[in-house]
């Protein structure tokens, strides 16, 4: 019966307090949202990714030689332990037409054991030698469909195999002619949506994937341009755990066993393949002297002056042919997975971040609540301890109280956080970035549980916090009203000029500031952190969508960025000489490279990441195109015995000034370099590097194949010239820095979503701490306020009244949230880690003029909807004596 009645009240407690209970749900609901829904969201992007290369039979391990591989290769990595499968491509580097221009393109055969095949979207995948598949992006560009026909030619830098020696027809690798459309796919290997903010920032030309029949090969004899290898037992693990990076580490320590044996034969083959070509040409020669008598002197002189030809052609061969080299690679060096990873890291930390903001507001709302209904219970608590009820059952109704709250809130935000939010932001917004094409949503019950024990722990402990003074109490002290707390001198009333000219409410007013110091310090921290957090967002904003003005107005400075092939480019150069909207342009050599650091004793450190290398001319200065300068503004000028590093790149693989970088080309040479400077860039990775400096260290020519280009007139002036250079053949990419500039701020719809969701989260914030606090003021107040209505004051008075103060408190949280914004922006800035991408804050003075109206307004709101308690106020109802 005792137990009964004590649930009784309790229930009836939730449905007397509504507003408190409501205001406590609310906070764990978002809390728990926060907390799963952004965790989950990291979840998901990883998973999506997962299934898809499960999907399409990715390959754990890729192998590229610089004298391609045979059969023989083929066998003996399939040999090697823990290998499941390993399966042979070509490839080959195109240009074709997109609307009587250049395009660059890759094709590749898909594999008999369908490793790393094409997802296809539409149509079919190849089954004959004139048969091609697309990507989305091609046909949207060339204005083709399923069922046209395109053709190729070879890329002039890439127009013999790996082997060195051409095959095939005119087009190299692949058959002549015209090839059909049957299928649209999405590359495996590059999954970056070409109209996202990833490829935008990138910069590099686009490059469309294509995908061929192994009969499309001229050449069935034709070396294999890469090897993709499966492992036993990798498939059903996920893609990111620490088993499937173990289990790939332990196949490529096994592939180094069979490596310089496998380079070794291969070198030979091909030397020797190379040497048998040469020698047929002096066969017939050689027939002659067999044919001659014995004995001649003439025989003899005649098959030694044949034997130093061989060997001429030998060492020939073995100069020109360089010994082939092995570079081993995983799924880290593919397009899109470290982003991924980092990505997922990034909102897993914001994941933790906010909901424990959260979880101190709850933690202080709950108190505040609790902390008021036990006041207004004294009296029926003391009852319940005169009637000999324990501490336990007396409090057992504030528990149920806040941890029905906690249930509630918790359920609530389990299904938004859960499955509402990682809908709207892998479904809406990660599908901007990534062409994937799905993105599982799974459910956690770690997580969907583990949020709602976090909370309902914290709130509930709160609550017996909060009951656990009274219950100290014996129950005569509990049955008498509590004493009021006894004034005091403040402060301000030594400051005469100031308090002699308040008001009498306005005294009142600063009385009740300092005499609530708890209910004083609530206001301000809720506001603060409203304040604080929509400083973020907004400053989160302004510093993406200045991201890429900054790049174009305070480091690349170029108009255009016109790139050609190398053998096009002296004519290319010709022409812009002779161009009168041309102010003045920069040759250079431009290419890909992927960077690794150093561990300080030459090996590889862990970590790379692919970059731009820009080579420039020795004696010549990249000011006025891009002036290169470190994060302080101090110059940087390019030397001849370092590289310069952007600042995203050094970040990600922890270079500074006199560390060493070690950079690859695309033919795998590799060099190492000390870091002379790391210049501030906002977007995209590159390394800078003299003519001298690249040839000592690649043993290469230079060859100049890009353009920097400085274009009279403004941006449309500038955007037209792009639009009629890349009009002309020759040209491979011509990119706007204006043209950039506009889509890239197009482009960043994630941003805003961010935002929003940032201010929203904020509003909720603030107007269920004010609402909270404003309703429990008045309940503290109502016979001062039942005293002041009998006395004559007007409704207006009476609301300015309790008004006031808190106008007053939100003023001092807006005013220390501002820069507590600006820090919080720091800190998030520092945890987004998005590739290619160096945001800096820059908070503008319109996103600190937003956040505090924005906060003042949540305040006058919560004003105006208390106001109607304070009319609904009884005067004889609350100056009645409790006695």
């Amino acid at each position: 019966m005792r137990k009964t009645a004590l649930w009784k009240d309790a229930w009836r407690a939730i449905r007397g307090n509504g507003r408190r209970f409501a205001a406590m749900t609310i906070i764990v609901a978002v809390g728990v949202m926060m907390l799963g829904g952004l965790n989950s969201v990291g979840r998901d992007i990883r998973a999506g990714l997962d299934d898809f290369f499960d999907d399409a039979n990715m390959h754990d391990v890729s192998i590229v030689s610089t004298l391609g591989f045979d059969d023989d290769d083929i066998a003996a990595l399939r040999d090697v332990d823990g290998v499941s499968t390993a399966a042979g491509v070509r490839s080959q580097s195109v240009t074709t037409g997109i609307d009587g221009e250049r395009a660059s393109a890759t094709v590749t055969t898909t594999t008999d054991h369908g490793i790393d095949g094409p997802y296809l979207v539409d149509g079919r995948l190849p089954k004959t030698g004139h048969e091609i598949a697309v990507t989305s992006q091609y046909l949207d560009d060339s204005g083709r469909r399923v069922g046209d026909t395109l053709r190729f030619t070879p890329d002039d830098s890439m127009t013999t195999t790996a082997a060195g020696s051409g095959t095939g027809g005119p087009n190299g690798t692949f058959d002549d002619g015209a090839y059909t459309i049957v299928g649209v796919v999405i590359d495996p290997n590059d999954i970056v949506n070409p109209n996202g903010p990833l490829a935008l920032v990138s910069g590099a030309k686009t490059v469309y994937p294509m995908f061929v029949a192994s009969d499309a090969v001229a050449d069935a004899d034709a070396p294999y341009t890469s090897v993709v290898l499966t492992i036993d037992g990798a498939k059903p693990m996920d893609t990111y755990d620490d088993d499937y990076l173990a289990t790939v580490a332990k196949t490529r320590n096994a592939l180094s066993a069979i490596q310089s044996k496998r380079e070794r034969a291969r070198t030979d083959s091909v030397r020797e393949e190379a040497v048998d070509k040469a020698m047929a040409k002096l066969d017939g020669q050689r027939s002659m002297i067999d044919a001659m008598p014995d004995g001649l002197p003439a025989k003899t002189a005649a098959r030694e002056k044949l034997d130093e030809a061989e060997r001429s052609i030998r060492d020939k061969v073995d100069d020109s042919i360089p010994d082939a080299k092995w570079i081993v690679r995983d799924r880290s060096d593919v397009t899109s997975y470290e982003d991924v990873k980092t990505q997922s890291e990034m909102i897993a930390r914001l994941g933790t971040l906010f909901p424990a903001l959260f979880l101190v507001i709850a933690l202080l709302v709950s108190l505040t609540a609790v902390t008021r209904m036990v006041e207004e219970d004294r009296g029926l608590i003391g009852t319940y301890k005169a009637l000999g009820y324990t501490r336990r059952e007396t409090m057992l109704k504030y528990l149920v109280y806040s941890g029905a709250a906690c249930l509630l809130g918790g359920l609530i935000g389990d299904l938004l956080g859960l499955i509402g939010l990682p809908f709207v932001f892998t479904r809406r917004l990660i599908s901007r970035i990534y062409v994937l094409p799905s993105y599982p949503l799974f459910v956690d019950p770690r997580l969907a549980i583990g949020g709602v024990l976090l909370f309902a722990v914290v709130i509930t402990g709160t609550a017996a916090v909060a009951c656990a003074g009274s219950l100290r109490l014996q129950p005569a002290e509990l049955m008498r009203p509590k004493a009021p707390k006894a004034g005091r001198t403040i402060m301000l009333q030594h400051v005469g000029f100031i308090w002699n000219h308040l008001t009498f409410l306005g005294k009142v007013n600063a009385r009740n500031l300092f005499r609530y110091k708890s209910r004083a310090f609530m206001v301000i921290i809720g506001v603060l952190g409203c304040t604080a957090l929509m400083t973020a967002g907004f400053g989160m904003g302004s510093s993406a969508l200045t991201l890429m003005p900054r790049q174009h107005g305070e480091v690349s400075v170029y108009d255009v960025m016109a790139v050609t092939s190398a053998a096009d480019h002296d004519d290319a150069q010709r022409r812009l000489d002779g161009n009168a909207d041309v102010r003045s342009s920069l040759p250079l050599q431009l290419g890909s490279v992927t960077l690794s650091g150093t561990d300080g004793h030459g090996d590889a450190a862990d970590g790379q990441l692919t970059a731009q290398l820009m080579v420039v001319p020795d004696g010549k200065s990249l000011d006025g195109y891009i002036n290169l300068h470190t994060a302080d503004g101090a110059p940087i000028g390019l030397e001849k015995d370092g590289v310069v590093v952007t600042t995203n790149a050094a970040a990600r693989l922890s270079l500074a000034k006199g560390d060493r970088v070690d950079v690859t080309d695309r033919m795998a040479n590799s060099a190492e370099f000390d870091v002379h400077a790391v210049a501030r860039y906002y977007t995209g990775n590159v390394v800078f590097m003299t003519r001298s400096t690249y040839e000592k260290a690649f043993d290469a020519d230079y060859a100049p194949n890009a353009d920097l280009i400085d274009v009279r007139g403004g941006d449309d002036a500038q955007i037209a010239f792009a639009d009629r250079l890349s009009e002309q053949d020759g040209y491979l990419s011509v990119t706007s820095s204006a043209r950039q500039e506009r889509d890239f701020s197009r482009s960043f719809m994630i941003f805003f979503v961010m935002i929003g969701f940032i201010v929203v989260m904020a509003a909720v914030l603030a107007i269920v701490v004010l609402y909270t606090l404003a309703s429990t003021n008045i309940s503290e107040h109502e016979r001062e306020l039942a005293t002041i209505k009998v006395l004559g004051f007007r409704r207006r008075e009476v609301h300015g009244y309790v008004d006031k103060e808190m106008m007053l408190l939100s003023g001092f949280g807006i005013a220390i949230g501002l820069p507590c914004g600006r820090a919080l922006l720091g800190f998030l800035v520092s945890r987004l880690d998005l590739p290619g991408m160096d945001i800096v804050p820059n908070v503008k003075w319109f996103c600190y003029v937003a956040a505090a109206v924005l906060a003042f307004a949540f305040t006058v709101l919560v004003g105006k909807a208390t106001d109607r308690a304070l009319d609904r106020i009884d005067m004889v109802g609350a100056l009645k004596s409790p006695e």
